[in-house]
């Protein structure tokens, strides 16, 4: 799927539930054109649904939260296409594979959505006393497709750490492809992403 979203007709104001998504996907839609959180207005948002501005704030307090909101929901559908992609019957090490190469997919199919993602600002303070930060559910897809990997071979290897690299490492390919002056080696960018694979799963 692509960084397009199907636009909806609007919600009757007072519909609840059905303006709240309403006003979910025009903010997703607005991001996805812009891929920059600060080019996004709730004023905007409004316009794009068709309520006046007091309206957005029935169902989320600022701009923040209502980003956070749809940023959860593009984590969701990423961690939702990996888990789908790891779920053959061709054993863990091929399932990592699948996941890669789905990974890199996603992120080659909504640029500007990975962008945003992956795009966060920082946040002060120790990290213990923060929210968990939705980034964190891929490290946990990556984790388990790996423990399950390492499992499979009797290797006492950290899970969590070669998730880590791996993520980064797919993280780096499709970055430095999407920054190139030149069209997405989508093919190129498959047989990296088996190479990392292949090289953290040897054996």
């Amino acid at each position: 799927m692509s960084d397009t979203f199907k636009r909806r007709a609007p919600s009757r104001r007072g519909a609840g539930g059905a303006l709240k998504e309403e006003i979910l996907m025009a903010a997703a839609r607005l991001l996805a054109e812009s891929g920059r959180e600060e080019a996004l207005s709730l004023r905007a948002v409004a316009r794009e649904v068709g309520i006046s501005a007091p309206s957005v704030y029935l169902h989320f307090k600022d701009r923040s939260e209502l980003v956070a909101a749809v940023t959860q929901r593009a984590y969701d559908r990423l961690v939702g296409e990996l888990r789908e992609a790891g779920r053959g019957d061709d054993g863990p090490r091929a399932a990592v594979r699948a996941m890669a190469r789905r990974y890199c997919a996603f992120a080659v199919e909504n640029p500007r959505r990975y962008r945003l993602m992956f795009g966060v600002e920082r946040v002060a303070g120790p990290r213990e006393q923060l929210p968990r930060h939705p980034v964190w559910l891929v490290l946990a897809a990556w984790e388990e497709a790996l423990a399950a990997c390492h499992r499979a071979r009797s290797a006492q290897v950290d899970a969590k750490e070669d998730a880590l690299m791996l993520w980064a490492a797919l993280h780096g390919i499709v970055a430095i492809a999407m920054a190139l002056p030149y069209e997405v080696d989508t093919d190129g960018i498959e047989q990296r992403a088996d190479a990392v694979v292949d090289r953290m799963v040897a054996g």
